[in-house]
């Protein structure tokens, strides 16, 4: 029932339901299922519920704060301060949407790693929404129910790129992240790299090349990718990407 009383919460100023639902496109029918408890939406449905009403997927589990209940104004803290920048994010050179990035695994420099994205605008910022799937599976012989990660970010776009500082909600280890637009002349990549905050190990890199790509806006062409996230083997990615992930040495 919590994604229920989520909806009509965010409802309670929707002038015509079933016009929101043309908006969305989603059958009024259904969505009264989903309102009533007896019914969940499928993830595509789920992804354009959440962009229209500009949330997240947590409507799921966690019951949304009462909108209406006073919150004291505090002062932007310095961290803030230092990572906040007054340009406005042109949107056009990174839509919002559904991305998978590859980069070199951090724990074995010889692999790959494919992980999934969720790139959103919420308040006037560009955020992100991370996953990342471990090797280690929760049932063994299957990565359907492999161990994941999530972790969230902000974008801050610069001259000729944009950085990415993300974490973990569980520990204070950073990612940092610089993409530039474009690999060898394709508008749907972005190349950079990514670094990870914390102590040099003999066995594991810190620094390493990546590569992102927007995916098309099909809940198909979203789960061929989250099959095969995870490690790879570096000789079965596309050649460009294989080259692209080569460009930064390893175990700097």
């Amino acid at each position: 029932m919590i994604l229920g009383d989520n909806l009509r919460q965010l409802c309670r100023d929707t002038q015509s339901i079933s016009e929101m639902c043309r908006t969305i496109g989603v059958n009024r029918t259904q969505f009264n299922r989903y309102l009533s408890g007896t019914a969940f939406p499928r993830p595509d449905v789920l992804f354009r519920i959440c962009r229209h009403f500009e949330v997240d997927a947590n409507i799921l589990l966690h019951p949304l704060a009462d909108p209406v209940a006073s919150q004291p104004i505090l002062p932007p803290s310095t961290g803030r301060l230092v990572i906040d920048t007054q340009r406005p994010f042109d949107h056009y050179l990174l839509p919002d949407g559904v991305y998978c990035y590859w980069r070199k695994s951090f724990r074995q420099p010889e692999r790959a790693y494919l992980g999934m994205s969720l790139i959103y605008s919420k308040g006037g910022e560009k955020l992100w929404k991370g996953y990342d799937i471990h090797d280690v599976a929760i049932r063994t012989g299957t990565k359907r129910h492999a161990r994941s990660t999530c972790y969230d970010g902000k974008l801050i776009q610069q001259f000729d790129g944009f950085a990415l500082m993300s974490r973990t909600p569980h520990n204070d280890q950073m990612n940092v992240t610089y993409f530039e637009y474009g690999l060898d002349a394709m508008p749907d990549y972005y190349s950079g790299i990514s670094f990870v905050t914390r102590r040099r190990l003999s066995e594991a890199n810190r620094l390493t090349a990546i590569v992102m790509q927007r995916l098309p806006d099909k809940c198909s062409a979203w789960l061929a990718a989250a099959r095969t996230s995870g490690t790879l083997a570096m000789e079965t990615l596309p050649t460009h990407i294989h080259a692209a992930l080569d460009r930064v040495p390893d175990r700097l």
